[in-house]
């Protein structure tokens, strides 16, 4: 991977998509909206969160035009999701097949596929059908490197109390998932380590993140069994940080992330990052297929299962 070693932070898909869903509360606010209710009233009942928190998250929505206000007249204010938005579906997707695996609890599948299965879905390579897995991935960069900045001017959104909510801990079906994916600062250091970025001095370098920061996130990932780290210098200590098995998993989470990224931020032919399949030499292209009937899922297709 040196060809990430001595480089700075870029913009990339992944980031840009990031910053629409790296919080808990819009991680949250999606699950409803994928869910049908797009009700203001039902929105703020369901999340039990504030009017003020709310309505934030709803306008990043629409500034990213990935939802739209629906004027219904009378005092009930409903929101519709864009094309743009419904493709957001994935990401989350992936990362409730990614909670079920590795959160410590027995979470059903949330959604039902038009075969009629429970939906459980595995991460393929479009062109040999092979599970995709971080370890048999190689990343060079792609046209869009260069202009790899901020794609969308404006539209980098930041919660300041992202992360602070001990998901982990609560009775939520997608707790850890909120811990990971719902804190802002944690993500980028898991991109930095899939890129093979392993000692700290090269992910503060990449991330762009103050030292102290990296330090904390980075015993947070490590406490919640997503990342290993290794001594290799005393005096001062030195270590090297690398992916347990659960935050290899994390790759087909990031893979949906970039998907949507590449497509709606960048374009196709001025992706920032080119990803190859080594088993197959392609280049990857990753879509989520469902276990029991083998066909790609699709948004439309799903239907979420009856909630106690």
């Amino acid at each position: 991977m040196e060809a990430f070693a001595g480089m700075e932070a870029r913009r990339s898909s992944v980031s840009a998509t990031f910053d629409i869903v790296g919080d808990h509360w819009m991680l949250l606010l999606l699950d409803q909206l994928f869910r049908g209710r797009t009700n203001w009233s039902i929105l703020l009942q369901k999340l039990e969160v504030s009017p003020s928190t709310l309505s934030k998250r709803l306008g990043q929505l629409i500034d990213a035009e990935c939802l739209e206000k629906i004027h219904s007249g009378g005092r009930a204010i409903d929101y519709r999701l864009t094309e743009r938005g419904e493709d957001l579906f994935y990401t989350l997707l992936a990362g409730e097949e990614w909670q079920r695996r590795w959160g410590g609890a027995d979470t059903p599948p949330l959604w039902r596929h038009s075969c009629g299965a429970p939906l459980s879905v595995r991460s393929a390579c479009r062109a040999c059908d092979r599970d995709v897995q971080i370890v048999e991935v190689a990343f060079r960069p792609g046209p869009g490197t260069s202009d790899a900045i901020a794609a969308q001017p404006g539209r980098r959104f930041r919660n300041n109390k992202a992360g602070v909510s001990d998901w982990a801990d609560s009775d939520h079906p997608l707790g850890l998932l909120l811990q990971v994916l719902g804190d802002r600062r944690a993500m980028p250091l898991l991109a930095a380590l899939y890129l093979g970025l392993h000692r700290f001095d090269e992910i503060e370098r990449w991330t762009g993140i103050h030292p102290a920061i990296i330090s904390d996130r980075l015993r947070k990932l490590q406490l919640l069994g997503l990342i290993k780290m290794r001594l290799y210098q005393e005096r001062p200590d030195r270590y090297l940080y690398s992916l347990a098995a659960s935050g290899r998993a994390m790759f087909s989470v990031t893979l949906q992330m970039m998907k949507w990224g590449d497509k709606w931020c960048y374009g196709e032919g001025n992706e920032p990052l080119i990803l190859t399949h080594k088993p197959c030499g392609e280049r990857l292209h990753s879509d989520l297929q469902c276990r029991n009937c083998g066909k790609p899922v699709a948004y439309r297709d799903c239907q979420p299962m009856a909630e106690d």
